[in-house]
């Protein structure tokens, strides 16, 4: 680390530039942001894009059920066996199965409380399917109250390799799922040269289904219907397949629009709580009965206000950032508790009070004394902790919030206990969760509370347990059955995370993997964007934002597509966007979509719209705070600064200035500092082509004696690129104090 930026007393370059045009919010001098420049990638015809039945997306079609399947076995007598129909289908013939799962094995009997039916399919000849990486499965069900679960299998001469599809019998309409192969397993390996058989079982599932508000009644569950079966077959989505899109020359860009975001930010602005136990938070889902007030929609509001105040100076945006950020440095768990610095993953309002969700080994609420990782993953999980800590930093890095030291606390808290949770799975050296998504937020959050020697021993832990080097995209998970796809961790945030940590191509790899499997429509066929977690089921608003912001392919016209969701001034919530447009539960991994309006698809279609917070951490960050925030005469106020380098190294010309007390909406008395006690009028630069490097500490001092202006004093302060000042490599800070003599 280099002394305190090498700049204290020293001055910077003579050069004079014009000064910045742009303006932006009430600074005298701001900057145009810096704009990557990317090429859009190419619109695609409607009809062609989505993943369905018959696409010819596929190698080979295992069975396309002209003829029906074998009638296996059931439970028990007491179920019915399925009748077996051959109609029509998606594409050519499909296979109905009339099932009746409403009885269930009697007490005493070999398979007693469960309810089951199997069909099979006996090949004459073993089938080679090792060089497939996925199969394909068409299905629809007819009775939406039917949430049973489908198990697909495989078989070879040993025996029988399985996952299950949890609540799948209630898909209203044609969908292709894909599974990963490696998602069916048992307790030994199957033989892939040598498949001998297929078999599809639906097994009652009892309380499987999560309704699209959860606080209203689910209705009775009927265990009874017909599931529709077509087009069984097998896909390569290997790099190179003939089904995996090519991976992109670089990361697309899209048309963003003004009135959307807008729109959106006073949305979530409309949701914050005014009073009583939630107060100045937002409901994660708005019509909710019981609010809940999870702690990563707290972060992603928090990143709304900031932004939107940052574009627009309303006072109202900065109000709600610097009330939202206290609460949440008011709910971080305390000191003396076995979880201090965590965030609890959600709050809810109980008798006046926010209290925590239950803890998974047993019904009673968290309170930050957990200690089985299962609790801790309930309770704190770490993908909300590193959210917070984006959120708070966010904040910090503008200059905006009033208390800085409770504020830095926070922060440096927040990331001491993340680092306290790396490793605690032995057999994963340096990872968190077994989940890769929580690992991926809680680096980005180690990187912006500036612990970036943690952080890089966290990011290569992901890649060396998360990265799947023969598909070349991001693992749902760390075992070897967590291979599920998510756009998560393949399509947004995981290749943003392999562009923070120098892997550019396996960036765009896993974004082409992304966008060869999750491409889907919604049940009506009116809007077409990404799946969220396998399937694909239904554009889920949130995740297609996440991926049109970092960049996936067609990001343009998913983009156009889910802000077109935007709820009406007419309706309820206006401005804002549901979580998607149809409801949706089930799967291997059971992704949840809701129709609710809520923070996170909202915020995301912003982000989308405006700036990635996680791209962004790519970039150097610099933030200025200052003590005391009010100073009278013969005080001291000291400027300090703190300095977080981006994901590559660079270097950048260093401006820092202050504006004295009087500025009108047109004009601002401005002095650059060029070190020490030496400030001039003319636009230069503290330093010239600094290189970049970690820095957090005092830069300047001075005692008041009476004689200056009263008023309100602002420092700004930014990284631009070496001899061009309109280039920002920084977002612009902008502290103040008041002085009162």
């Amino acid at each position: 680390m280099k002394k305190p930026f090498d700049w204290i007393g020293r001055r910077g370059s003579s050069k004079v530039f014009s000064p910045v045009l742009r303006a932006r919010s009430r600074l005298a001098v701001a900057a145009c942001l810096l704009i990557l420049a990317t090429s859009p990638s190419a619109a695609r015809p409607v009809l062609e894009w989505g993943i369905s039945c018959g696409d010819g997306r596929v190698d080979v079609v295992l069975d396309d059920f002209d003829t029906p399947w074998e009638n296996c076995c059931t439970a028990d007598v007491s179920i019915p066996g399925p009748t077996l129909r051959t109609v029509a289908g998606c594409n050519g013939t499909a296979l109905a199965v009339d099932y009746d799962l409403r009885n269930v094995a009697p007490p005493g009997s070999q398979n007693a409380g469960q309810s089951w039916v199997v069909l099979q399919r006996n090949l004459a000849q073993a089938r080679d399917l090792s060089r497939y990486t996925h199969l394909r499965l068409a299905m629809r069900g007819s009775n939406l109250r039917a949430h049973d679960t489908l198990e697909v299998k495989l078989k070879d001469a040993s025996g029988l390799v399985a996952v299950a599809l949890k609540s799948m019998t209630d898909l209203p309409v044609w969908r292709t799922i894909y599974l990963d192969l490696r998602e069916l397993t048992s307790d030994r390996a199957i033989d892939l040269s040598r498949v001998t058989g297929f078999e599809i079982a639906i097994v009652r599932c009892a309380g499987c289904e999560v309704a699209d508000n959860p606080s209203s009644d689910p209705g009775v569950e009927e265990h009874a219907g017909t599931l529709y079966l077509d087009e069984f077959a097998a896909v390569d989505l290997k790099p190179g397949g003939a089904h995996r899109l090519p991976a992109a020359s670089g990361f697309a860009a899209v048309t963003r629009d003004a009135t959307v975001r807008s729109k959106a930010a006073d949305a979530l602005l409309a949701q914050v709580v005014p009073s009583a136990a939630g107060k100045d938070l937002l409901p994660a889902w708005f019509p909710e009965t019981v609010p809940n007030f999870n702690s990563y929609a707290q972060a992603e509001a928090l990143l709304v206000f900031v932004y939107e105040y940052q574009e627009t100076g309303k006072a109202a945006f900065l109000d709600a950032a610097r009330k939202l950020a206290a609460r949440l440095i008011a709910l971080q768990i305390p000191a003396g508790r076995v979880q201090a610095g965590a965030w609890l993953s959600t709050y809810v309002p109980q008798t006046g009070i926010l209290r925590g969700p239950d803890r998974a080994s047993q019904p009673i609420p968290c309170d930050g004394n957990e200690t089985l990782v299962q609790d801790i993953d309930t309770c704190e999980w770490a993908g909300n902790v590193g959210w917070v800590l984006i959120a708070l930093n966010k904040l910090r890095n503008s200059g905006l919030h009033t208390d800085t030291i409770a504020l830095d606390n926070a922060i440096d808290r927040g990331a001491a206990w993340l680092i306290g949770q790396l490793g605690r799975n032995a057999a994963y050296p340096n990872l968190i969760s077994l989940g890769i998504e929580g690992n991926i937020s809680a680096y980005f959050g180690l990187r912006a509370a500036g612990r970036l020697q943690e952080a890089s021993l966290l990011g290569s832990a992901i890649f060396r347990f998360g990265w799947d080097a023969v598909q070349r995209r991001m693992k749902s998970g760390v075992l070897p059955a967590d291979v599920a796809s998510a756009m998560d961790v393949s399509g947004s945030w995981g290749s943003t995370f392999l562009r923070a940590i120098g892997k550019t191509q396996e960036a765009l790899d896993a974004q082409a993997y992304a966008a060869s499997i999750l491409r889907v429509n919604s049940f009506d066929a009116t809007r077409y964007g990404y799946g969220d977690i396998a399937g694909p089921y239904t554009p889920a608003v949130e995740f297609s934002a996440q991926a049109a912001a970092a960049g996936i392919p067609d990001a343009d016209f998913v983009l156009q597509q889910i802000s077109s969701l935007q709820i009406p001034s007419t309706a309820s919530y206006a401005g804002a966007f549901p979580g998607a447009l149809d409801h949706w539960y089930g799967g291997p991994l059971s992704p949840w979509n809701t129709t609710m309006a809520g923070v996170s698809p909202t915020a995301w279609v912003y982000f989308a719209q405006y700036r990635d917070p996680l791209i962004d951490l790519l970039r150097p960050a610099l933030s200025l705070s200052i003590s005391p925030a009010t100073v009278r005469t013969g005080a001291t106020v000291t400027l300090s600064a703190r300095v977080i380098p981006g994901t590559t190294p660079a270097s950048g010309d260093v401006y820092i200035a202050l504006q004295a007390p009087g500025c009108t909406a047109n004009f601002c008395k401005t002095l650059f500092w060029l070190g020490a006690l030496n400030f001039v009028k003319t636009v230069q630069p503290l330093l010239d082509s600094w290189p970049i490097s970690p820095f957090a500490g005092p830069i300047f001092s001075y005692t008041f004696n009476g004689s200056e202006p009263t008023g309100t004093y602002r420092w700004l302060g930014a990284f631009v690129e070496p001899g061009t000042p309109l280039n920002l490599i920084s977002d612009i800070t902008q502290p103040s104090f008041e002085f009162r003599p």
